[in-house]
């Protein structure tokens, strides 16, 4: 049975398009080895897709009625191509075979930093309608090129002062604070009068674009799962087929589902 870790050193390899595929996959001619994999998220529906290409036989159970793992998105304004993202919700910058696959698949990527519809404190705003202030964006710059020249005593006395009173103590307006404390507190996970004000420069100081989570895809990113289930073909998924037994002998795999169906291979992938 490969390992989690087999298979991402196994998918990095069929993704850079090398032409020998590790011994575990490793195919005899005119013999295809048969794939069995457990979960039909973005790992497990990655690999069948780049095996599948190696001209392995694959078989994807995923207990779930559908596909995607803990992506999935769920429309709400089918007109004007609304989706809300009830799991994994951004694609960054670095995240280079995501963006390579989604232009192999034609799924376009958008900048959604001030590009979403905002409806917040009672007033709504269109896409590419709301903004920090032209003045504030100089004096946070300003903030952020100053964190280079932080003293120790700096760092010290600004953990010890909360982000928003920080904000505060600068001028901020009261708009711009809140489009700051919206964004903000949702990366931190808290508010900012909870976030010290040497974390939040830091945070942003020491960051790059390369780190930016700016991207969705176009109608959701569940394109992106329905896109690799696609390729992978519908017959070679089977949803609603819980695991619940695995055995392995002679150098072959059986995996039990709980509906008593049996789904032999010569290996198996666990995402």
């Amino acid at each position: 049975m490969s390992t989690r870790r087999d298979f991402l050193k196994t998918t990095a390899v069929l993704a850079a398009g090398a032409a020998i595929i590790p011994p575990v996959f490793s195919i005899n001619k005119g013999i295809k080895p048969k794939v069995v994999i457990i979960g039909a998220g973005f790992a497990g529906l990655s690999a069948a897709y780049k095996l599948k290409q190696k001209g392995c036989e694959v078989t994807i159970l995923e207990s779930r009625g559908r596909v995607g793992g803990r992506v999935f998105s769920h429309p709400i304004d089918k007109d004007e191509n609304l989706v809300i993202e009830l799991g994994a919700e951004w694609v960054g910058a670095s995240h280079e075979r995501m963006i390579a696959m989604c232009q192999e698949f034609g799924l376009e990527l958008q900048n959604n930093q001030f590009e979403s519809h905002l409806t917040f404190a009672g007033e709504y705003s269109p896409k590419g309608g709301w903004d920090y202030s032209a003045d504030w964006k100089t004096k946070f710059d300003k903030i952020i090129k100053d964190y280079a020249n932080f003293r120790e005593a700096d760092k010290k006395r600004l953990d010890k002062m909360d982000w928003w009173r920080y904000l505060v103590n600068n001028g901020i307006t009261e708009r711009d604070l809140q489009i700051r404390d919206l964004l903000d507190s949702t990366d931190f996970g808290e508010s900012i009068r909870h976030v010290s004000a040497y974390a939040a420069i830091a945070e942003y100081a020491e960051s790059s674009e390369k780190n930016e989570m700016d991207f969705k895809i176009k109608g959701g990113n569940s394109m992106f799962s329905n896109a690799l289930a696609e390729r992978v073909g519908e017959e070679n998924i089977k949803l609603k087929h819980k695991v619940t037994e695995v055995n392995q002998a002679d150098g072959k795999v059986d995996v039990l589902c709980d509906n008593g169906t049996i789904f032999s291979g010569d290996n198996l992938i666990c995402t």
